[in-house]
């Protein structure tokens, strides 16, 4: 595993297997987050708003025309049933590293 030094202004360079793998640039934007005593840099992405907005549009004009005929109750309760279930996901190990302390 390679070692790196932090420089003047805390900065790092990342080695070339990394960069290389992750098929990284510069000018690319990386997330950082501390799991435990780990830090760690995940790639990220900015869209424009207006393109973010414009993907969604198509996808829900997708989902619409793939869902002609049903009835639009029983896709908010498919909708709502999805959405507690991730939210299950994401709160269910967070709250129980609380509840563990």
């Amino acid at each position: 595993m390679p070692l790196v030094k932090i420089k003047e202004k805390y900065q790092v360079t990342l080695p070339v297997e990394i960069r290389e793998r992750l098929a990284l640039k510069v000018g690319d934007l990386l997330e950082v987050d501390l799991k435990d005593k780990d830090i760690v840099f995940k790639p990220k992405t900015l869209i424009n708003k207006n393109q973010a907005w414009e993907r969604l549009m198509a996808v829900l004009e997708k989902v619409h025309q793939q869902n002609k005929g049903v009835d639009p109750a029983e896709v908010e309760r498919d909708v709502i049933a999805a959405i507690q279930k991730a939210r299950h996901r994401e709160y269910r190990k967070p709250y129980a590293k609380r509840r563990a302390r």
